[in-house]
């Protein structure tokens, strides 16, 4: 095998992501692409890179209601997360988003209304995407509380997140209708499930629930600022039909909520 030929490390579960034959990954691809993301170059000002909206320590998020551009625009959306982009049937949060993380890729550099890069130009635009997208394919995460209950057959869980996990599959709340599969979001493409279709709710896309209590705020314009708040809002039929949920029960889909967080992220008892 070439020395350079990227090897997938992949948590129990994950099938190997789909990498489109334009781009095949490489460990040296990879290594470039990691620079890349924290090379503030690559911005009209100098002074922001793809980590200034993508803050590694945030499960690559922001914490921001909505994110802002190298130039100090508001965007109109919250940062999403990058942990497992590589399955994404869809990126961005609206119907009509990217299909690939080379697609996407291009929006910030050169996005100008409003500017979010403000990508300068001047090198080469392919090699760069590329190599972003092949280090973004890499962010793979599941090292949860839930994956070691799930994966590992240790007793990771408390009873109020084991209780949750029964509300979060159970028809009544509904939540796994939406976010489902390993990664508990819309739908997955990956190399056993390559023409996997991207579906939406009211035009917006599920998001993964992943590091969900660590990636605050919520929802794809930021509008709500803690998990309970958010429990609540589908609880009055926020995206539907009202559910009827008694307080410890609103306190268990929490505590599940956050036994999502991998250890690299982990907040501990923290709701």
């Amino acid at each position: 095998m070439d020395a350079g030929a990227w090897q997938w490390q992949l948590p129990p579960g994950f099938p190997p992501p789909l990498v489109p034959a334009s781009n095949p990954m490489s460990e040296q691809k990879v290594a470039l692409g990691r620079t890349l993301f924290f090379d503030t170059d690559l911005s009209a000002t100098g002074q922001y890179s793809c980590a200034s909206c993508h803050d590694p320590a945030r499960a690559f998020t922001d914490g921001r209601t909505r994110a802002l551009g190298a130039t100090g625009q508001l965007h109109a959306r919250n940062t999403p997360t990058l942990v497992n982009a590589a399955y994404a049937a869809s990126l961005g949060w609206l119907e009509g988003g990217a299909r690939t993380l080379e697609v996407q890729h291009r929006i910030p550099l050169l996005n100008d209304s409003p500017v979010e890069m403000g990508f300068p130009g001047g090198r080469d635009l392919e090699v760069i995407v590329d190599a972003l997208a092949s280090y973004v394919r890499t962010l793979i995460y599941a090292d949860s509380a839930f994956d070691r209950y799930l994966y590992y057959g240790e007793d990771a869980l408390d009873a109020d997140a084991k209780a949750g996990l029964l509300l979060y599959l159970s028809p009544r709340t509904g939540c796994s209708d939406c976010h489902l599969g390993f990664n508990l979001s819309g739908p997955l493409v990956h190399a056993l499930a390559p023409d996997a279709q991207p579906t939406f709710h009211d035009g917006v896309r599920a998001p993964t629930l992943r590091n969900v209590a660590v990636s605050a705020p919520y929802m794809h314009d930021g509008s709500i600022t803690s998990l309970p708040e958010v429990i609540d809002f589908y609880a009055a039929g926020g995206r539907g039909a009202p559910i009827e949920l008694a307080a410890d029960e609103r306190s268990a889909l929490v505590a599940f909520l956050v036994s999502l967080t991998d250890r690299r992220w982990d907040i501990g008892d923290r709701k």
